[in-house]
């Protein structure tokens, strides 16, 4: 009896061991990769950086540390680094076109742009269904002037993506750099109601629509969609300038006063910022801060001209 109840056991834990899948381990390396990746899509750059060089002086021969170090270095604003290390990993691992767009955008923030066009191209070459490629293209063309092709670069790009909120706004850019401005407004007004549910909205449509309304005089609209920005994006310097311009022009001159200040704090070392904040001291009548900005304003453009000595 008992020897039957042992093989009875035996044949159970047979079959159960029949159903087992071993789990594949994974290796430390692995896995610090992969903490990595969830890093950069976090937007934690600086720690996916640290995480990464370890790696990398780990295994020389690895390709995807490399390359993954190369786009966070993109990201942190470092190009040369990144272009670096793209061209290290080219050697272990032939690139992908959004590899190949990445080198591009390196290009760019180096302002070297015949070199950006270049490596765009060929991405584009690889994949001609990705939109994020398209995007990029068309905001090179835009950079170089090309508006005609910036424009059709954007309409590939909402093809491909359509309702995408950056892709309508670049749109709206193109528009309004041929002189299309009822095509501009309407693509800036798309963009806005397509992320009007959005938990994070970008506020570049809602500034690049004030900004068009200013030049058509239509203020009360644009402040209610500069203030809007300002809430979005606190830290955007331009955001205050223009909202300082409309406040200065509807008389709210207390207002304009603070606006252009917080554009001064946020980029101190922008002559207009300081000019804009000297007019509207004079406005509320403060003469000795206004005069301090217009000199500051002349220093940062290696000038000494000031309002009083025109």
């Amino acid at each position: 009896m008992m020897e039957a109840a042992a093989a009875l056991v035996c044949v159970t834990l047979l079959c159960a061991a029949e159903q087992i899948v071993p789990l594949t381990p994974v290796s430390p390396q692995a896995s610090s990769l992969a903490a990595a990746r969830q890093l950069v899509h976090d937007g934690q750059f600086a720690q996916a950086d640290a995480m990464l060089r370890p790696l990398i002086a780990a295994d020389p021969k690895a390709a995807e540390p490399r390359y993954l170090l190369a786009y966070t270095l993109l990201r942190e604003d470092k190009p040369a680094e990144s272009l670096k290390e793209y061209t290290s990993a080219a050697a272990r691992r032939a690139p992908t076109a959004t590899e190949l767009r990445n080198v591009a955008l390196d290009y760019v923030l180096l302002k070297a742009l015949p070199e950006a066009n270049q490596w765009m191209s060929r991405a584009l070459a690889m994949d001609a269904n990705d939109a994020e490629t398209w995007y990029a293209m068309g905001r090179l063309r835009y950079t170089q002037g090309r508006y005609g092709d910036a424009l059709t670069c954007f309409e590939k790009t909402l093809v491909l993506n359509p309702r995408s909120v950056k892709g309508e706004n670049n749109l709206g850019l193109a528009y309004e750099a041929l002189n299309r401005n009822e095509d501009a407004v309407r693509a800036y007004r798309n963009a806005i109601a397509w992320q009007k549910d959005d938990p994070a909205p970008s506020e570049q449509p809602l500034l690049n629509l004030a900004i068009l309304l200013q030049h058509r005089n239509q203020m009360p609209e644009a402040q209610q969609l500069l203030e809007q920005a300002a809430k979005i994006a606190p830290q955007d310097p331009r955001i205050h300038e223009n909202l300082g311009q409309v406040y200065l022009h509807t008389d709210r001159v207390a207002d304009a006063v603070k606006e252009f200040a917080d554009a001064v704090r946020l980029e101190p070392q922008d002559p207009r910022y300081h000019y804009l904040l000297g007019q509207a001291y004079r406005r509320t009548g403060e003469e000795g801060q206004a005069k301090q900005e217009f000199a500051r304003s002349a220093a940062l453009n290696g000038t000494h001209s000031t309002p009083d000595q025109q």
